[in-house]
């Protein structure tokens, strides 16, 4: 019995939710659990009131005892689990009670009809699990899918009909999910720029994510992975439409879409041994072949693609940060330095091996061993690598607070003394930038970095693996931080990161893209 789960379904509150749904909730069809649906079950097994059980539920546990496996649920098949998991089958143990203690966990299909791995790739946040009690308590009421549905052509080619339907200036913009991190964000940033000049944005997302409404309320979104025929999308839309594609994991569809004739920018955030590492390289060679514009962010991104690409172009994105209210500013404070003197240090990302997590964790033991009070903060989803770490750091007596994804970022920034850039690899970041902006400086080191050279006087780079001369930048940084010092950082970055420059670029370029209908 999930009480939470079960109340959930009610309209008051009730003391007791399992004699509550014995007594009424059997009969109005309410469900004890995400995984028992009793109305499916009572018409699954009309015969479930026979050997006198007072509820269908009461049935099921009772079949269950008896090693008797029934379905609980339309999208859960104890045959179908078996058949897929020898391991489970092996056990001798029931299919449906170790799914529901260990394999939605795990990722695991219950039938057929609900794709675990799909369901968490497409819709899920980072690092999260229990893909089918997500889509029983939230997916199903968002229209999300439990497996693909693949459509053909003329039916894609209808619903993109239908989506432009009425625009006058449509634009294109592609990203590969709609997590809460720097493209998705970025797209949905450009996607508001471009609706403020009067363009009509509509979105392709290769998987979706916890972002998803906010592209919804902006303009038609198409997830490919739910089963979109891309060339049929594609073809309804009008010749010379604008396309964005914002970041060149989605290059692939830059052929398709130069192709039929619309103008295409595949926007590049990555470094070039990542491009190379995820075999895009070819993606990106068919994409200019077709007309697709490739356009780097940042010179050493430009610079080193330059040996494989005859022309790349290069525009600094710009930032637009997050709205943050003053409250959110006090209370930050508050809960992350109540004591003013103790210094405290920032990192932030999705927390795994590329973003130098455990490099972070590293420096803050360092930086403890000087700093006996100092704390420390990271701002982000954490892999289950990552999460691991942070337990054992947490037990070792590390002062540090992990509160995830948050939407008042630059209070948690502004709150810090120091930005602790530990990345072996990474585009920007823009959270080093948006920490500069409300005048935290970063102490990175010169690993992969696209920021290193544009960052004089806002943050440092030491010598990759110079770990000690790391500390010692970051406690020089927190111990000479000064109100003028951080106006001087916010000075920086507020000129060279101007949003609406970085959109007039995109446009500009795109303006001169061939349209190859």
């Amino acid at each position: 019995m999930d009480e939470k789960f079960y109340r959930q379904q009610l309209s008051g509150p009730v003391a007791d939710p399992m004699e509550h749904y014995r007594c009424t909730g059997d009969r109005l069809g309410l469900n004890p659990t995400p995984y028992f649906d009793t109305k499916y079950y009572k018409s699954q097994y009309p015969d479930w009131a026979s050997r006198g059980s007072p509820t269908a539920f009461d049935d099921y546990l009772a079949h269950e005892k008896q090693g008797h496996w029934r379905s609980p649920h339309p999208l859960m098949s104890p045959t179908e689990y078996l058949r897929r998991y020898p391991d489970v089958a092996e056990a001798g143990i029931s299919p449906m009670s170790h799914f529901i203690n260990h394999g939605d966990a795990e990722k695991r299909s219950p039938s057929s009809g609900f794709n675990a791995e799909f369901y968490n790739r497409c819709y899920m946040t980072l690092g999260s699990s229990h893909p089918f009690r997500h889509y029983v308590t939230k997916g199903r009421a968002n229209g999300y899918l439990p497996c693909p549905e693949p459509k053909d052509r003329k039916v894609s080619r209808e619903a993109m009909e239908q989506a432009v339907a009425g625009m006058a200036r449509p634009v294109l913009l592609v990203s590969h999910d709609a997590q809460a991190a720097g493209v998705p964000i970025l797209t949905l940033d450009i996607a508001r720029a471009l609706t403020a000049r009067n363009w009509e944005p509509m979105f392709f997302l290769r998987n979706a994510g916890p972002l998803l409404p906010e592209f919804k309320q902006l303009g038609p979104t198409f997830i490919l992975e739910e089963g979109w025929d891309e060339a049929g999308l594609v073809s309804a839309l009008p010749l010379d439409t604008p396309a964005l594609l914002n970041t060149s994991v989605v290059a692939s569809l830059a052929t398709t879409l130069a192709t039929t004739g619309l103008r295409c920018l595949v926007l590049i955030h990555e470094m070039a041994d990542f491009v190379r590492e995820h075999g895009l390289l070819s993606d990106l060679h068919e994409a200019q072949s077709a007309g697709a514009k490739l356009v780097a962010s940042m010179p050493r991104m430009a610079k080193t693609l330059a040996l494989e690409f005859h022309d790349v172009e290069q525009i600094r994105p710009g930032i637009v940060l997050p709205q943050t209210s003053l409250d959110a500013f006090r209370q930050v404070r508050l809960r992350v330095c109540e004591d003013r003197e103790r210094p405290v240090f920032i990192g932030a990302g999705h927390a795994d091996r590329r973003k130098g997590f455990d490099l972070f964790l590293q420096a803050a033991f360092a930086i403890k061993r000087t700093a006996t009070d100092a704390r420390f903060v990271w701002l982000g989803a954490l892999d289950s690598w990552a999460q691991g770490l942070a337990d054992e750091a947490l037990a070792e007596g590390l002062d540090i607070q992990l509160p995830g994804f948050v939407s008042n970022s630059l209070a948690w920034y502004r709150a810090a003394d120091v930005y602790l850039l530990t990345s072996r690899q990474d585009p920007g970041p823009a959270t080093a930038i948006h920490a500069a902006a409300v005048g935290t400086p970063f102490v990175g080191y010169k690993a992969d970095i696209g920021l290193i050279g544009f960052t004089d006087g806002v943050g440092s780079f030491v010598p990759k693996g110079d770990k000690e001369a790391f500390v010692n930048v970051a406690l020089a940084k927190a111990f000479s931080n000064t109100p003028a010092s951080r106006r001087n950082i916010r000075k920086k970055v507020q000129k060279g990161a101007s949003f609406p420059r970085y959109v007039d670029e995109l446009l500009s370029l795109i303006a001169g893209c061939p349209a190859n209908g």
